[in-house]
Order: C-alpha cells, then structure tokens, then sequence
C-alpha cells in the first residue's frame, strides 16, 4: 500500500504533465493561428541580364563587303552617324548607267514633244496640204487628156498625124488618169481623219518615251536606293553594343549587322517559371542583385515591373518554360554594363506564412473558395 507522501508527489506529477500539456496545446494553437495571421513577403526569385531601354538592330538591306569601318564596340555614336560603309560600285554604275539612259529619252520626249506641236498646227503632210486643189486640177488635166486623145484617135484613123504623136498623148493621158487617182485617193484619206491619226500616233509616240523614262527613273531610283543603303547609319544616338559585320568583313541583306543600346533608362529581363508568373504584376517593387556589383559589398539595386511578355521562350539547362519580364531599374548612379547577368527578386505583395508554405496566394485562395461555391449551389431552375 502506497504511503501518503508517494501519492502526494504523483499527484504533482500529474498536474505539472497537464499543465505542460495545455501550455504546448496553447503553443501549437497560437503557432496555427499565426500561420494565418503574420504575413511575410511574397517574393519570386529569377535570373536574367541588365538590358538598354530600347535595344536596336540594324539590319543589312544589300549583300556587300565591308569596306571602312568608322566606330568599334562599345562607341557612343548620334543619331546619323555612318558605322560602316559597304561597298557600291555596282550600284554606282547602275546609277550612272540608268541616269545617262534617262536624259536621253528626256531629250527625246521633248522632241516628239515638238513634232506633235506642229502637227496640232499643221496635222497633215506637205503632200496632202493642197489635195483639194490638186484634185481639181487632176479632174481638169484628165479631162482635157482625154478630149485630146479621143481627136488624136480619130486624126489617127485618117492618117492625119504619125504613130509617135498618138503614143505620146495616149501616154499623157494615163499619166492624168493616174494623177487623179492619186489625187481622189489623197482627197479621201484627208477626209477620213487622216490628220488626227497623225496627231494621236504623235501622242502615243510620247506615251511611250514617257514610259521608258518612268522605268529609267525607276532603276536610277532604286540604284540610288542602294547607293544610300551601303551606309550602315545608326537610327538613334546611343552606344555600339555587337558589330557582327566587324568580324565577318561582309554584310548579309536581313542579317543583323550592328546592335546598339539606345535609350535613357536601362531595364532589367528577368526570366520567371511559368508556374509563378501569374502572380507577377506591372508595377511591383523589384529588389536587383548585380552580376558586375558584389550584393555584399554595394547592395541590392531597385526597380519595378513594367511589363509581362505574353510569348515565353526556353532558356538552356531550364525543364520548364520561362517568361519575360521587362523591369525598369534604377543604377543609383552606378554604370551597370548591358549584358550582364543580374538576379531579380519580385515582391508579388504579403502573404500569411501557410500560404507560402503551401505555395498559393490570396488570390488563389479566393479562387478555390468561388470555384466550390459554384459546385455546391444548385443549378437555377431547379
């Protein structure tokens, strides 16, 4: 039989476990609650690179060799500057060939311009100036021609005149006969329009120079074109990032020749997983630790979302899909160099601890909730 003083300390015992017990439960339960209670910052990490404002190609238009080089990697240049000249001595001589063709046909246009001007004055040829009067003296010459032959042929009967004098008027008298001929034949042709025939074969004569100057014009054009088009020119002030024609000697059409960085600001590409992108919104903080500044040493840099790209891209020794996000940031003075790579850090906003332990959000949360109140409520009608 246990003496009252064992009792004594086991009752204690008993009563300092459940006090234990109730403490721990206690602590387990405002441990729980907290879960819920204390936000935490919700932040996604990615990798990615410091990248100019308004990154620039400039594309080749003309296959040449490369044949002055004015700026190197790295140049501050203003917009208009020449960085490279390609070779154009086969545009040159296109130019001059196609130039030299056009103001001949210029001389030529005018020429025809000339001729229909005084054909609009005097459509018809010299021959055909007088074929009312001709014909009129042919009728009377025919006339006269036959009323001689006809006394001819008669004196010739009698024997009156010689063999030779009635040849000679009966061949006078074709002549006349032909003569009219000619004459009604012209008479017919000037009333028939003949003139504004002339006068449109005249215009259409220009149409057609005209024609072949808008071709030549064209050819000079393009030529000139080309000429233009062997200056690689840079299209905004900025600096020279990768020359690819410096290496080659040789510039492709559509082919990247030169990149530049132009711009004031410089932004950040930050490369984040599919699977959290949805969280990332335009204008959230961004905390920036540089490749080029040691985080340790200077810090984390500061910027802010500005855009989510719709297309994701692969990124090498990634499984899984990565999209771009464009964030603006601030160098706080630094030189930060294009190209470098950078980690981001995107703060999507505050979350209570167990939301991130279970790697949803809010938002999610409120998603889930709608989406089994949808399933739950019956369907209308019923």
């Amino acid at each position: 039989m246990a003496s009252p003083g064992n009792k004594s300390r086991l009752n204690w015992k008993i009563r300092i476990f459940v006090v234990f017990g109730f403490i721990i439960a206690f602590m387990i339960v405002c441990g729980v609650v907290s879960l819920f209670l204390i936000e935490i910052e919700d932040v996604i990490y990615a990798d990615g690179k410091i990248m100019p404002e308004l990154p620039s190609d400039i594309v080749g238009h003309v296959d040449g060799r490369v044949v002055k080089l004015n700026c190197q990697e790295g140049d501050d240049v203003k917009q208009g500057d020449v960085i490279a000249v390609i070779d154009s001595i086969q545009y040159e001589e296109e130019y001059v060939s196609s130039n030299s063709a056009f103001k001949e046909l210029e001389a030529e246009r005018e020429v025809k311009k000339a001729e229909l001007a005084a054909l609009e004055r005097n459509p018809l040829p010299k021959e055909f100036w007088y074929a009312e009067t001709n014909l009129n003296e042919c009728k009377e010459k025919a006339a006269m021609s036959s009323d001689r032959l006809e006394r001819y042929v008669r004196l010739y009967k009698i024997n009156a005149i010689s063999q030779k004098d009635f040849e000679s008027t009966k061949i006078e008298n074709i002549q006349a006969l032909a003569d009219l001929s000619r004459a009604l034949e012209n008479q017919s042709k000037v009333k028939s329009g003949l003139g504004e025939k002339y006068i449109e074969k005249a215009q259409r004569d220009i149409d057609l120079v005209q024609a072949k100057l808008d071709g030549r014009k064209a050819a000079r054009d393009l030529a000139a074109k080309h000429i233009a088009e062997c200056k690689i020119v840079a299209p905004a002030s900025g600096r020279i990032v990768n020359m690819p024609c410096k290496y080659t000697m040789y510039v492709e059409k559509g082919k990247v020749a030169v990149k530049m960085a132009t711009g004031a600001m410089l932004k950040g590409l930050a490369y984040v997983d599919e699977a959290v992108v949805r969280k990332v919104r335009q204008g959230q903080d961004v905390r920036i630790s540089s490749g080029v500044f040691n985080r340790f040493e200077f810090g984390n840099f500061y910027g802010k979302v500005e855009r989510i790209r719709d297309v994701p891209e692969e990124v090498k020794d990634s499984a899984s899909l990565k999209y771009p996000v464009e964030i603006i940031v601030d160098p706080e003075g630094r030189t930060l160099k294009l190209g470098s790579s950078a980690q981001f850090a995107i703060v999507t906003g505050h979350e209570p601890v167990i939301y991130s332990l279970l790697g949803i959000s809010k938002e999610d949360f409120k998603n889930r909730r709608e989406r089994a109140s949808l399933k739950q409520s019956p369907p209308a009608g019923r």
